[in-house]
């Protein structure tokens, strides 16, 4: 059967040296080899933000109201350019041009706020795929002071963002595998099954090891008062549902199926953590900033509980 073609085409990296951002970069570094030709560019993005004000802030006039026309500021603002910034992002480019990719790589500067920077520019330019590190807050502290993650994941649409901690592990060999495909039957999770297929194909020779996954939610088997047949009869439908998909993006590989039963975002984590997955993809449920600041959402919260994963987050 035709593969599909590789999913990912553009590749936006917001860097800022911290360990996670080099982790991220040698996984995007990955992502663009198994791409091949189908890698239109790789953009590293580094956005000054509220922390790089707050340093500087002391050295303006803060009665002048354009600052953007102060020479001491534009003074400050070009050192921190040129001794901090860009070296950073060349380091960047040479480490990706030393891990063999061939595609073209810039780097960019942007300022403001660092999230919807980041959202603002991949959209822009028509970024398929964003690959970041992340902080490694702790969940309350990631829902007090919100994060740069948090942000972007809230932003996203129609696109793919990969998030790596600095405890991330993958095999160099085969850094998709193996891989965890949870699934709800929603139309963003499916959107992953295809990407996951997709991917698989772009890493072929290295036979990647694909899990479906459907957790039963244990609150709905409470509520069904007796009907957890209907439950789990839905589940594999969904399960079966998910195989075409992989088929059709020409995925051969070893693939197993499972269904458990719990709170999703911690069988999930636990599934990964225990079966030492490398990547997990799933989709994105589509609520809109607000709701999934009150509610929450699967995807983040799997984020908060691994450790050791990649989350990739697949927004349709």
């Amino acid at each position: 059967m035709m593969a599909q073609p590789y999913p990912i085409t553009r590749i936006l990296i917001p860097y800022d040296g911290s360990p996670s951002a080099q982790k991220a970069l040698e996984w995007a570094a990955h992502l663009a080899r198994a791409g091949g030709a189908a890698i239109e560019n790789l953009t590293l993005l580094r956005v000054i933000g509220g922390a790089y004000l707050a340093r500087h802030i002391q050295n303006v006039d803060l009665r002048v109201t354009r600052m953007d026309r102060v020479d001491a500021w534009r003074r400050v603002r070009q050192h921190h350019l040129d001794h901090e910034i860009l070296p950073l992002l060349e380091e960047g480019k040479r480490f990706l041009q030393e891990q063999g990719v061939a595609a073209p790589i810039e780097t960019r500067v942007g300022e403001g706020k660092v999230g919807e920077e980041i959202i603002r520019v991949a959209q822009e330019g028509g970024f398929t795929t964003i690959v970041m590190g992340r902080r490694g807050l702790s969940p309350v502290k990631g829902f007090l002071l919100g994060s740069v993650t948090r942000q972007v994941l809230s932003l996203a649409q129609k696109m793919t963002i990969f998030v790596l901690g600095a405890e991330t592990v993958f095999n160099p060999a085969c850094p998709i595998s193996p891989l965890l495909l949870p699934v709800d039957g929603s139309e963003g999770s499916f959107e992953a099954v295809r990407l996951g297929g997709a991917l698989a194909q772009g890493f072929h020779a290295c036979q990647p090891r694909l899990s479906l996954l459907y957790v039963i939610d244990i609150a709905d088997v409470t509520a069904a008062l007796g009907e957890a047949s209907a439950l789990v009869g839905a589940g594999e439908g969904i399960l079966a549902d998910s195989l075409p998909l992989l088929l059709a993006a020409g995925f051969q590989g070893d693939l197993e199926d499972k269904l458990q039963v719990g709170d999703p975002p911690r069988v999930i984590a636990k599934e990964a953590e225990e079966g030492q997955y490398s990547l997990i993809l799933m989709g994105a449920r589509g609520l809109s900033p607000l709701k999934q600041l009150i509610l929450g959402s699967v995807s983040k919260d799997v984020l908060y509980h691994v450790s050791r994963s990649i989350v990739g987050i697949v927004y349709p």
